[in-house]
């Protein structure tokens, strides 16, 4: 018998010892499980402050809108086109959006003998188009009810909102969070009874469709 056939079984025997050591040795469990649960732990943590943000964001957005249509509202002057530049800066301020914000502000006036709304002045700075009578017919079931011959404000935003990162939530919809929009829609009274609209220094006032 050669001496490397006599060898054979004796390299068998210590390939399966250091098999058999290696199967029953626990030592390294401990890293492997924390090989798993680190990454679990770091996704959880990323995707709760993308979400966290998000409705931040969102809450700010809405916030944002009540102040616009609040300052409409208190508004005695008659508001200018200048007026409107100076609402989308403060906008973009109360958001903290990167771009300029879009909004748009309708005065409407509602007649119980035509049970109708009929629009005295609708402008906007990048949500257009501006309203009309027809227009507005379109959203009519979402106006609040009036008594014969009162004026109301509607004020629109339009927001953009993109998530600070999105790896970290995959593997699900990522992209419903690269840009999300957020949109408001708010009916106040004007509490000097009308806001009128005054293209410029000289020309007529818009107030109401009795006058306008």
């Amino acid at each position: 018998m050669s001496p490397s056939k006599e060898k054979t079984p004796e390299v068998e025997r210590k390939v399966l010892g250091l098999l058999q050591k290696f199967s029953k040795e626990e030592s390294g469990s401990v890293s492997v499980e924390l090989l798993f649960v680190v990454p679990i732990l770091f996704w959880t943590l990323m995707s709760t402050f993308v979400f966290f943000d998000a409705y931040r964001a969102e809450a700010i957005s809405t916030r944002a809108g009540l102040t616009i249509a609040d300052m409409y509202s208190r508004e005695t002057d008659p508001i200018t086109p200048a007026y409107l530049n100076g609402t989308r800066q403060l906008l973009r301020s109360l958001t903290e959006a990167e771009a300029d914000p879009d909004f748009r502000v309708t005065a409407y006036q509602y007649f119980e003998t035509d049970d109708e709304y009929r629009v005295i002045w609708s402008r906007n700075r990048g949500m257009t188009p501006n309203y009309n009578d027809a227009r507005f017919a379109n959203i009519r079931n979402r106006v609040p009810d009036l008594s014969d011959g009162e004026v109301a404000i509607l004020v629109e935003t339009r927001t953009q909102y993109t998530a600070p990162f999105t790896s970290a939530i995959a593997p699900f919809d990522v992209d419903s969070l690269r840009e999300i929009e957020f949109n408001t829609f708010v009916f106040i009274s004007p509490r000097p009874i009308q806001v009128c609209w005054q293209q410029t220094s000289t020309s007529d006032q818009l107030c109401d469709r009795f006058s306008g």
